[in-house]
């Protein structure tokens, strides 16, 4: 597991910014949509290596989706939680697709950039991601697409289907992550994540590493001067200046290679030591917190109820 929560901070990190770059704005009509897709739905996605569009069934692309967006030995109503947020996005990004198509996936619905789309799996890339284990990881996660058909709607429309690897116990608003507030991205407790080994991370940095990766900034004669953090209730970085620049929270992350906004630092005899605690950018459902709950007996239904405010299961 704790592979796993390494692994995928590198994409899930991404997500800080996709919900401004492709998801935000622009009314979409959910009841439309519903009544067009149907279960031989195909998703196309294009892929950039080879400049080519493949398509696959909904049910295909919702079983690589969620085979390389969560492990497959989660339970199985975490995995189910997981199919109604990949349903979700997939049919949002159609809604996207329909209304102003983009040029560079030539007809597709994603690409296969996972710092613009969610992550997906050809079975060729869960073969070799899962090895032994694939047949029955494709087996469990299979069952879950299928017990899973809906989407997940706040007044009509399909929602921003944000998650995170793992909270600090708390997921954060859309509003304090991305500056916008979205009724549905709220903060709520998470707090069974804490209790997850490897939620909290260290990083020590001498002075001068810290101040090759903050270059660009003039920071100063002091260390103790370089670095200054605002941060909320929850502990959530807010804002950090590097001297006397602001440098945005998702940058400094990125830079020094903390995986959580929710972080602090020390700074001591020439080194700089980064304290946080999760993985990925906290909006939305804590994968970690969706396996906890299920474990505890919640059902993926009262796991999505939990993370999202106010929002309805539409089946499609």
């Amino acid at each position: 597991m704790k592979d796993y929560i390494q692994t995928a901070v590198i994409f899930i990190i991404f997500m800080g910014v996709i919900p401004c770059l492709a998801f935000i704005g622009g009314k979409s009509q959910a009841d439309d949509v519903s009544a067009e897709i149907a279960a031989d739905m195909e998703v196309g996605i294009y892929f950039t290596d080879n400049q080519k569009l493949e398509t696959y069934s909904l049910e295909d692309y919702l079983t690589g989706a969620v085979l390389a967006q969560m492990p497959a030995d989660f339970e199985d109503e975490a995995l189910k939680a997981q199919v109604v947020l990949a349903r979700t996005y997939i049919v949002r990004r159609y809604q996207a697709e329909q209304q102003s198509p983009t040029e560079n996936l030539h007809g597709g619905l994603i690409s296969d950039d996972t710092s613009l789309y969610q992550d997906f799996f050809t079975e060729k890339q869960a073969q070799e991601f899962y090895g032994d284990d694939y047949k029955s990881a494709y087996k469990k996660v299979k069952a879950a697409v299928q017990s899973a058909p809906e989407i997940l709607t706040y007044n009509g429309e399909p929602v921003i289907a944000a998650f995170h690897a793992v909270s600090s116990g708390n997921t954060e608003s859309a509003e304090t992550a991305w500056g916008q507030d979205i009724p549905y991205l709220q903060s709520v407790e998470s707090r069974s994540d804490l209790k997850i080994d490897g939620v909290e991370t260290e990083i020590t940095l001498s002075s001068d590493a810290v101040k090759e990766k903050l270059s660009n900034y003039v920071l100063g004669a002091n260390p103790a001067k370089w670095i200054e953090l605002t941060a909320n209730e929850r502990g959530y970085v807010t804002s950090v200046k590097a001297g006397e620049n602001d440098i945005s929270v998702t940058e400094f992350t990125k830079l020094m290679g903390i995986p959580s906004p929710c972080f602090e630092y020390s700074y001591a005899d020439g080194e700089f030591t980064f304290r946080s605690l999760g993985y990925g950018h906290l909006v939305g459902m804590s994968q970690y917190g969706a396996n906890s709950l299920a474990a505890d007996g919640k059902t993926y239904k009262d796991i999505l109820m939990h993370y999202y405010t106010d929002c309805k299961l539409e089946r499609i």
